[in-house]
């Protein structure tokens, strides 16, 4: 499986491509970005699908954009549903920019396995940033996609509307314990590290 990263937007947020037997999943688009068509149609791939780690509007820019032109269905999990479409909720409406509303996604994410296309992977329920953050986890490839949970040496914030502290703490313990030291961890922003690098690193661990 090929990994691209597009950091773009005003929170610098990645975005990540998938690549596998020219199909592609697209992770957290977060802005309008043409990068994201550009990869794809360079490698000739078929988008099979929007997968968001959370709602906030730094994740979710460039989701009706790509399922315009793609028709790639969307995925959120069920807590976040009606998250898409409210600014105040996705966080669009607190820093000054325009209101974003994101047509509802296809589909709500459940915790266990995901099968889309020739991918398979593992929907961890990981909330504490947002109450319906997931980390998405490829256990062939040793690599989970995380959202804003876990940092570089740092953790997502809780002050925005739903997060809260304690609920993110429980949740980088479970995946710690459940996930291999040796998987890659794809985040939000920043660059990727390793669950053994940050549980000898990062203070909050």
């Amino acid at each position: 499986m090929e990994i691209v990263m597009i950091t773009s937007g005003m929170a610098s947020e990645n975005g990540y491509l998938l690549f596998k037997d020219k199909e592609c999943l697209v992770i957290d688009p977060g802005t309008e970005d043409m990068r994201f068509f550009d990869e794809i149609e360079s490698r000739g791939a078929t988008l099979k699908g929007i997968l968001l780690t959370h709602a906030h509007f730094d994740h979710i820019g460039g989701v009706d954009m790509l399922r315009r032109f793609t028709k790639a269905p969307v995925y959120v999990h069920a807590e976040e549903a009606g998250w898409l479409g409210n600014p105040e909720w996705n966080g669009s409406a607190k820093f000054g920019m325009p209101p974003m509303r994101m047509k509802p996604a296809d589909h709500l994410l459940q915790p266990g396995q995901l099968a889309i296309g020739n991918f398979s992977m593992h929907v961890l329920e990981t909330p504490g940033h947002s109450p319906g953050s997931v980390t998405f986890y490829f256990k062939g490839e040793r690599i989970a996609f995380g959202g804003d949970l876990l940092f570089q040496q740092g953790v997502g914030r809780t002050d925005l509307y739903g997060g809260n502290q304690d609920v993110l703490m429980r949740s980088l313990d479970r995946l710690i314990a459940e996930l291999p030291a040796d998987t890659t961890v794809y985040p939000g922003h920043g660059p990727n590290t390793t669950i053994r690098q940050e549980m000898k690193n990062n203070p909050f661990l």
